[in-house]
């Protein structure tokens, strides 16, 4: 009974701790949400009921940046877990250098997403980047921020680079416990890698793409530092993300209408939520998971 009483009051701090950074910024967003809350009335905000999700909802910028954030979140998601998958099994081999190229594949981890974003921008400027360089001696003229589809392009194809090797580090690790027992009997009976990798590997796989997809799904849905930093929303507004339209709310728009801002996040939330679900119960039907 003791050591019972002792292993809650360790946990209590932590417990505490999550709370404070979890419950009482959820609580307050709620409050938010249903109240005038600006720089001029934050100390006594007036109550407003549901003014601002009635703003929120009939904003046609709101509509244009869930749009765009679909979009994008399905493009990069589904890119980077077929990726993942393929370099993993890639890498699933005796293979010489192995080693050094899995240290390769990893470095866009090491770096924080907004530098990863300056980064990118850097190397894909028209004037002194080295990518539109190098595509100029093969006679090729890109423009990477020209219109929606090369922005998009670029942008994906940011995001893609960067988060490529969270999923194939993780379905690597994966694949290096399975048991060898059912592939080496596979290989036996004649079967040829494609049975195997649809019959075999994939089932194995399973629980651990559930967790893969869940992850970057939700995260691709948060994406805000590679839009702030190499579009701004633009061309016009065609690549705001919802993140970027509910900081615009809150900081940078003009607005300064955190009851907007709050009003916005919660909407999204149940939204991602009921969407999480149907996804998830789409993918078991299928059996993807």
């Amino acid at each position: 009974m003791r050591d019972k009483t002792l292993g809650y009051l360790l946990v209590l701090p932590a417990v505490l701790m999550l709370l404070a950074i979890t419950l009482v910024p959820t609580i307050y967003s709620y409050y938010f949400s249903v109240h005038d809350v600006r720089v001029q009335t934050f100390r006594d905000p007036p109550f407003v009921g549901l003014d601002n999700y009635a703003w929120v909802l009939s904003n046609k910028e709101f509509w244009v940046s869930l749009r765009f954030t679909v979009l994008f979140t399905t493009v990069v998601g589904s890119a980077e877990l077929l990726l993942g998958i393929l370099i993993a099994v890639l890498f699933d081999r005796p293979i010489k250098g192995r080693r050094l190229f899995i240290a390769l594949t990893l470095i866009p981890l090491g770096i924080a997403p907004a530098l990863f974003s300056i980064m990118m921008k850097q190397m894909v400027n028209e004037f002194a980047g080295l990518i539109p360089y190098v595509l100029r001696l093969l006679g090729i003229q890109f423009s990477f921020f020209k219109d929606f589809p090369s922005t998009f392009m670029t942008i994906a194809f940011t995001d893609i680079i960067e988060w490529v090797p969270f999923v194939f580090i993780i379905v690597f690790a994966a694949l290096q416990a399975l048991p060898r027992e059912p592939f080496e009997a596979a290989v036996i009976d004649g079967a040829s890698s494609w049975l195997v990798f649809k019959d075999i590997t994939i089932p194995l796989l399973r629980p651990v793409l559930a967790v893969v997809i869940i992850l970057r799904f939700m995260d691709a849905f948060k994406i805000f530092e590679v839009i702030n930093i190499m579009t701004r929303g633009g061309p016009g507004m065609s690549t705001e993300s919802i993140s970027y339209f509910i900081y615009q709310l809150s900081w940078a728009g003009g607005y300064n209408n955190y009851g907007w801002a709050a009003a916005a996040t919660i909407i999204v939330f149940y939204m991602v939520t009921v969407g999480a679900g149907v996804g998830l119960y789409v993918l078991r039907r299928m059996k993807v998971i």
